[in-house]
């Protein structure tokens, strides 16, 4: 395991209580970083950030909303104020529901991308304007999903425009950023071992009543493990990556098949040389 880029330099990681999140912080941590750990459930984050003092890493546990800007700003606020600088923002935090379009709520719509997509957005106008004031490496990894790139999103075509937006928001900022030295990669896992079944578990009512949950809350099966998907993260960020899949192996020729279904509708479109004039019929 390599220590550069990493080693003595600070990491913030949203979501990271359980999950993709608490393993990015295990294996950031193995590489040498100091950590400040975010996540809406506030005494596990605690509880980890402390697992890892325990271990003699430099670690801040941080209970945050990022569908908050305030919740946001306020974790900036003490990543600088424990550590004094920020290289890598990890913005991992998201939340699942299945569900048909017709069938579920604006208040489905609006939690999903409260997190998902307003959550990044919150997290990177907190984060970068002070990174962009720096030197040196800095760098920033979003995560999105297999999802973004399902030629059929039947039941998680909601789930799936907000990754769709992560994965344009990301390629969007890697071009922004190239100019002052920072690099972006987007961490696109596909049925990880997580609790991300029961997202709804931290639901607020503000958005509603819960969706019903057709699949469980249970395990995902032919799952690939946390540690797995980080290590697959941390590498893609030290080898500047755009893009980093992470998913079983089991799993990836069928993945690769839907990709290729998806260049196929494209390409048929492309070969489609009806010609349509504009306002004819108008």
């Amino acid at each position: 395991m390599t220590e550069t880029p990493f080693a003595g330099r600070t990491a913030v990681i949203t979501g990271a209580a359980a999950g993709i999140g608490a393993a990015l912080a295990t294996e950031l941590a193995a590489r040498g970083m100091s950590l400040v750990l975010a996540d809406i459930d506030e005494v596990g984050v605690r509880r980890r950030a402390a697992q890892l003092q325990a271990n003699g890493v430099p670690a801040l546990g941080v209970g945050v909303d990022v569908s908050d800007p305030d919740s946001v700003a306020a974790l900036a606020e003490a990543a600088y104020a424990k550590f004094g600088s920020v290289e890598l923002l990890c913005n991992n935090a998201g939340v699942l529901l299945f569900g048909s379009v017709a069938e579920s709520s604006l208040g489905d719509w609006r939690w999903l991308s409260s997190v998902n997509v307003e959550g990044t957005l919150n997290c990177l106008h907190a984060f970068l304007p002070r990174m962009r004031q720096a030197s040196g490496w800095r760098y920033v990894m979003n995560t999105s999903s297999t999802h973004a790139f399902l030629p059929d999103t039947a039941n998680s075509a909601l789930y799936s425009a907000t990754k769709h937006a992560v994965l344009a928001i990301t390629l969007g900022l890697r071009g922004e950023l190239a100019a002052d030295g920072i690099g972006v990669t987007l961490l696109c896992p596909g049925q990880a071992a997580t609790r991300i079944l029961d997202s709804q578990r931290n639901r607020p009512q503000t958005f509603g009543r819960r969706a019903r949950e057709p699949f469980g809350t249970g395990p995902i099966p032919l799952a690939i493990e946390p540690e797995a998907v980080a290590y697959a993260a941390a590498e893609g960020i030290r080898r500047e990556s755009p893009l980093v899949f992470a998913l079983p192996d089991e799993t990836r020729a069928g993945f690769r098949s839907q990709i290729e279904q998806m260049w196929r509708l494209a390409d048929d479109a492309l070969g489609d040389r009806t010609e349509t004039r504009v306002g004819a019929g108008d």
